[in-house]
């Protein structure tokens, strides 16, 4: 079949497969890919360079477009007793997994899922609000030492792999602008590769690492920056390695996350939706700044909640007036590039609402995907006002590695195992229009 209104997947794209049989040359991936999430296409390159982001996924009308299926891998995985399995949790799992059980969208499952995946043979269930927290932390010093030091302004976060590989292409001379940081599945991995290992005296070639996460961009993030992740499953995939094992994740029994990297703050559970990033930092940077304990609401859900948006702030914070923003989608970034001045501190994620909606999660009618990521943020959004913890530094398991292991936050050692570089990816507009 000719395929020339699609979006064209190549066969070693680490995210997303195309069904050939299904398609029906509609053209509507390419349509959410041009005009939604906001890739370019000009004259010189004519095919869509992927940012893995899996949106046109969720928008195919016949089920064409697949994520990159693993859980295959991952099973073989857990039926070797040599192996020790971990799987780490990202934030938006927990309240779209049920979705794939009958369930209604929003249902907060965190407890009955780590159930799940202990039934199921993981040996070690973690936690990513705890990497988020970390996030968090390592990201807020390092805006209050720019802001200090006269560094690169606006920062960028860097936790969306979609929007991170986005500027590498099209804006590689704006990378000084991106926090360092590494994403939280990122510090994740670094965390249970050195301090888990060493605590628990495993051998790293025993251990498997999985993370099961609503993005398929993980998937390529995984794969091109070796950050110690050896398998991402998306949501989806998940619900289909839970039903083949057996499992409902409506009738397990509730378990709470292991030790050591178990559940975060409210400020790491945010993550997973449009602003959450934004304010979680903010909260931590006015502690720094201020020494006091401050919800940030200014971008809160309520003001956030229309999806494919610019939402801009000023935030007080000590003797700053920090103008930040909340951006969903690469057509809105292309629009805050051009007027980089105006702010200090820029929070982008790839899909609309943030990862509630990313392109490994749950399918569900089309027409309704608006009013269900919405339920799906104001799930994580409950959380974090009804949670204990709602500040990253108030986290016992981030006070302790620290305490034990980085010292202080942007420490030399911190710099070295939970900080990144980025590179450089414009030759691929290149190759592209060869």
């Amino acid at each position: 079949m000719e395929l020339s209104k699609a979006v064209r997947i190549d066969e070693d794209n680490p995210s997303i497969k195309r069904i050939k049989e299904r398609c029906i040359n509609c053209g509507r991936c390419k349509t959410i890919c041009r005009d939604v999430v906001g890739i370019n296409y000009d004259e010189k390159c004519k095919e869509a360079v992927c940012i893995n982001c899996g949106q046109c996924i969720l928008n195919c009308p016949v089920g064409a477009l697949v994520p990159k299926y693993d859980y295959k891998r991952v099973l073989d995985y857990l039926h070797d007793t040599d192996k020790i399995v971990t799987i780490s949790v990202a934030p938006a799992v927990r309240t779209s997994i049920g979705e794939g059980f009958g369930l209604e969208p929003g249902t907060f499952l965190e407890k009955e899922l780590v159930g799940a995946l202990k039934e199921v043979g993981f040996d070690y269930v973690f936690d990513v609000t705890f990497g988020a927290d970390m996030t968090v932390m390592e990201e807020a010093h390092e805006l209050v030492n720019r802001l200090k030091n006269k560094g690169a302004l606006p920062m960028f976060t860097s936790c969306c792999p979609s929007w991170v590989k986005y500027l590498e292409i099209y804006h590689p001379d704006r990378l000084e602008h991106l926090s360092t940081v590494k994403s939280p599945i990122g510090i994740q991995s670094s965390v249970i590769n050195t301090y888990f290992l060493k605590m628990m005296n495993i051998p790293k070639e025993k251990i498997v690492n999985v993370v099961v996460a609503p993005c398929t961009a993980k998937k390529f993030e995984i794969r091109i920056t070796e950050i110690g992740m050896d398998v991402c499953l998306t949501t989806s995939e998940l619900v289909l390695l839970l039903k083949e094992s057996g499992i409902d994740i409506t009738k397990t029994k509730p378990q709470e996350f292991d030790s050591l990297l178990s559940k975060g703050s409210g400020a790491g559970l945010v993550f997973g939706r449009s602003g959450g990033v934004l304010e979680s930092v903010l909260r931590c940077v006015n502690y720094i700044i201020t020494g006091e304990d401050k919800i940030i609401d200014s971008l809160a859900l309520e003001e956030n909640e229309k999806s494919g948006t610019i939402n801009k702030a000023t935030i007080n914070i000590g003797p700053y007036k920090l103008r930040v923003a909340s951006i969903q989608g690469m057509k809105n970034v292309e629009e805050v590039l051009k007027d980089l001045d105006s702010y200090d501190f820029i929070e982008v994620m790839n899909c609309p609402l943030g990862c509630v909606s990313g392109g490994g999660q749950v399918l569900n009618t089309i027409s309704k995907m608006d009013e269900i990521n919405k339920k799906r943020a104001l799930s994580l959004e409950e959380d974090d006002k009804n949670n204990s913890i709602r500040f990253c530094y108030k986290n016992p398991d981030v006070i302790d590695i620290y305490k034990t292991y980085l010292d202080y936050p942007n420490s030399p050692k911190a710099i070295k195992l939970i900080h990144t570089n980025f590179k450089d990816r414009s030759s691929i507009l290149r190759e592209k229009s060869l």
